[in-house]
């Protein structure tokens, strides 16, 4: 290994380390009550006294631990945000009283990542991996499987995609609602069926994820099978690896699980359908049993399944534990990373080399992987995906600009702030009537019929310590009401409430629950990424925070409003806007109707008395159209607010007049 790579290595290393000792922090908790439901101890805790960021579900499943007397450990069972409660099962000692200390300490993933890296000539394997991508991704035509036999079922971009399997390593860019995993399911398709010997690895973050990604590649194998026969037999030998996949997503598709009891399935099926709410602890805790002995069995019946797999499908994480399994066998075809602007380069460039070429699926404008550490070696090697090396100019980048999801104004929203204008509604939606009528909106207060809305707030939000976090009343109580009155005309499914911190999320929670209207979904926006409703409600809190202002936090804002398939509210108070980025978004959706009124420059600019003549007049200057909005130097310049991206663009007034004379 070269110096430089040599140094490489030790940077991510230390990167790792370094959220290691960040992610894996023990939280301390102070217990305000204690009770025993059977065998199940509810433990209130009081977050007023704790430098914790406040109670997240994401505990589930981690280990707690108390010093005594007696000290003892338990499982987390789960986690109540809005009740401040965490219920413990497994405890080998009973918890501590009012006053007491509560430890709780997270899932350590990143060791298996370590791992990898920990293996010298793996390491120099990854590292040399980087260094041809970045010198020469070679491309070779002959690797392009043909488009024969889906012809007429993928768009322009989508087709042209197919192109990417030609390079050692492609990115296919996929912007909200633009079929990125549809795509990547008849790219993967047509790849098996054209090289019979072919294996895939196909890798996501989340179980979900995976889940859909596999379905996405059986559903285009099973459209090919009218084509090629060998389509239906490879539909045999994908399969899901690991047993956290979710049972109900493969009704109809049991072969794509490596399961020889269909018993097993139909339990696990009827299971997740039973799940009950965590605050039914001792029902919680009965399901989750009876859950983690169907995976057991799953588990046991799994053993070997990689050993006939054409196209194999796993977490991320899954393949870093796994690795050394992966690693020993025969290098696969293609190795596949959907999801993947949300994987680390250290997590990608350990398992890249598994393959002879690369597919990195996903959209750099959403949500980045998640750091808590603060050292640049994890925010380089941790906290930026593999796109940071994608070539937006070259064939080896394709970004599908077409999305079937946002209705028109939702769509002009994010694709000019977020896309540069190059996202638009697919040309097969706009005569779609079933599309069409799935956005006709019933008319509510107080936006009437319009699918986007700003709520103006003249509260701002406020740090609370009882929450442990920004929260805003106000909006809030908004919210309750909206939800309450489109509950009457939409299904509870239908609607998702988004905001960025935990402590207005749990507010919220509280408001609906109140109100009757608990079964609405509300999310901090990192959860939200990867799902769509009809309806969706975002309140930013305190928008004018340093970690709105971030380099993340258009990517997080972008996940929050494109979320919305017919019907956007945002909730904006004068604080908000004081982040240039929710002032772009406030002056593009408060403008999306005025545009008819653009009268063009050139009948303006012979005026005498010209820019200041025609101060808050909306012109149009070539393709442009805004509002005039501020004079300078007596006239000399002035400044235009785009309507299209909401930003303020200065024009010199001579140049103008030159232009149009």
């Amino acid at each position: 290994m070269d110096i430089d790579a040599s140094e490489q290595r030790r940077n991510i290393l230390r990167g790792i380390d370094s959220e290691l000792a960040k992610a894996t922090q023990c939280i301390e908790f102070q217990v305000a009550n204690r009770q025993q439901l059977g065998a199940v101890w509810i433990v209130s805790v009081d977050l007023t006294k704790t430098d914790s960021a406040g109670l997240d579900e994401s505990l589930e499943g981690s280990n707690a631990w108390w010093p005594g007397p007696p000290k003892g450990a338990a499982d987390v069972l789960s986690v109540v945000p809005e009740a401040e409660q965490i219920n413990l099962r497994f405890a080998t000692t009973a918890p501590p009283t009012a006053g007491g200390k509560l430890l709780v300490y997270p899932p350590r993933y990143l060791e298996a990542l370590r791992d990898c890296w920990s293996n010298d000539l793996w390491a120099e394997r990854s590292l040399l991996w980087l260094k041809q991508l970045e010198s020469a991704n070679a491309f070779q035509p002959e690797r392009i499987p043909s488009t024969e036999g889906i012809k007429g079922r993928l768009r322009d971009r989508q087709a042209r995609a197919i192109k990417l399997l030609g390079f050692d390593a492609g990115f296919l860019w996929g912007p909200p609602g633009t079929g990125k995993t549809y795509t990547l399911g008849f790219m993967l398709g047509q790849f098996l069926v054209e090289r019979p010997s072919a294996r895939v690895l196909l890798l996501s973050t989340t179980n979900s994820a995976v889940d859909q990604a596999l379905i996405a590649a059986d559903k285009a194998l099973e459209v090919l099978t009218n084509r090629a026969r060998a389509a239906a037999a490879i539909r045999k030998h994908c399969v899901r690896v690991g047993n956290h996949f979710i049972a109900s997503h493969y009704k109809a598709r049991e072969h794509l699980l490596p399961v020889k009891d269909d018993n097993l399935i139909r339990r696990l099926t009827a299971l997740e359908a039973e799940r009950p709410d965590n605050k039914s602890v001792q029902a919680y805790a009965s399901w989750k049993s009876q859950v983690e002995l169907v995976r057991n069995a799953i588990r046991q019946q799994a053993i070997g399944v990689l050993d006939h797999a054409r196209l194999a499908a796993m977490t991320t994480t899954r393949a870093a534990f796994t690795f050394g399994d992966l690693a020993a066998r025969s290098p696969y075809d293609l190795v596949v990373f959907d999801e993947a602007s949300q994987v680390g380069i250290a997590h990608a460039l350990a398992l890249a080399p598994l393959g002879r070429q690369c597919i990195f699926a996903g959209d750099p404008q959403q949500l980045a992987p998640i750091v808590q550490s603060s050292n640049p070696a994890a925010e380089r090697w941790l906290g930026q995906s593999m796109f940071v090396y994608r070539n937006e100019s070259a064939d080896s980048t394709c970004m599908l600009n077409e999305q079937s999801r946002m209705a028109e104004p939702i769509c002009r929203i994010v694709s000019n702030v977020f896309y540069g204008g190059r996202l638009l509604v697919a040309a097969d939606c706009k005569h779609n009537r079933e599309w069409a009528r799935h956005r006709d909106l019933v008319p509510i207060r107080p936006m009437g019929s319009r699918c986007v809305h700003v709520e103006n707030s003249d509260k701002e939000g406020t740090w609370s310590q009882k929450y442990h976090g920004p929260i805003r009343f106000t909006s809030a109580e908004f919210i309750r009401d909206l939800v309450c009155e489109l509950t009457r005309l939409l299904d509870t499914s239908d609607i998702i409430v988004l905001t960025p911190f935990r402590a207005q999320r749990t507010l919220i929670r509280t408001f609906l629950q109140n109100a009757g209207c608990g079964n609405v979904s509300v999310s901090t926006v990192h959860r939200a990424q990867g799902s769509e409703r009809h309806t969706v409600i975002f309140d930013p809190v305190m928008g004018d925070t340093p970690f709105l202002r971030t380099d993340d936090a258009p990517r997080l804002i972008n996940v929050a409003i494109s979320r919305a398939q017919a019907r956007l509210v945002v909730i904006m108070s004068p604080g908000d806007r004081r982040n240039p980025l929710f002032d772009q978004i406030y002056n593009v959706i408060e403008n999306l109707d005025t545009f008819r009124e653009a009268v063009p420059i050139a009948n303006l600019i012979k005026q005498a008395r010209f820019p200041a003549s025609a101060m808050e007049r909306v012109v149009q200057i070539k393709g442009m159209i805004g509002r005039i909005v501020h004079v300078h130097n007596n006239g000399e310049r002035f400044e235009v607010l785009d309507f299209h991206t909401g930003k303020r663009r200065t024009f010199i007034t001579s140049y103008l007049r030159k232009t149009f004379s």
